[in-house]
């Protein structure tokens, strides 16, 4: 089986399998390539502190927008989703709670919400580039 059948294999798969099980599976796979995707960029940009803070500042200047305030707020969502639901994979296989992980599903689910609802307030000045000192480039 070729790359191609099998990436259609596991869509149809997932079309066929609308469950929170799979959801969650998805979900976690999602969110770690997303966050490793993050990891690379992330090095990249401290890796201008190499070059001598001029550099740096720039490079981190770059980043000093509403827009990346958005990304971060969707980095911090990856972390906590990622996060809560390994969380809840740990609890299911440590304590043979197969039977209870819809439940543990949801009640993370609602600590994802309160954890989103605080970050986006911590996060809501940042989504105007009237508060960037530098006024953002």
């Amino acid at each position: 089986m070729n790359g191609d059948s099998k990436l259609k294999a596991m869509i149809k798969d997932a079309d066929l399998n609308k469950n929170i099980g799979n959801f969650s599976y998805w979900l976690h796979r999602v969110t770690g390539i997303g966050l490793s995707i993050y990891l690379i960029i992330h090095i990249y940009v401290l890796s201008s502190a190499i070059s001598g803070p001029e550099s740096f500042n720039e490079r981190m200047g770059s980043v000093q927008n509403p827009f990346f305030a958005v990304l971060e707020v969707l980095l911090i969502a990856g972390v906590f989703a990622h996060m809560l639901n390994g969380l809840r994979i740990t609890i299911t296989d440590f304590f043979s709670w197969s039977r209870g992980h819809k439940v543990l599903f949801w009640i993370l689910a609602v600590i994802f919400v309160i954890l989103m609802i605080v970050a986006i307030k911590l996060q809501w000045p940042k989504f105007f580039i009237d508060n960037y000192a530098m006024g953002g480039h």
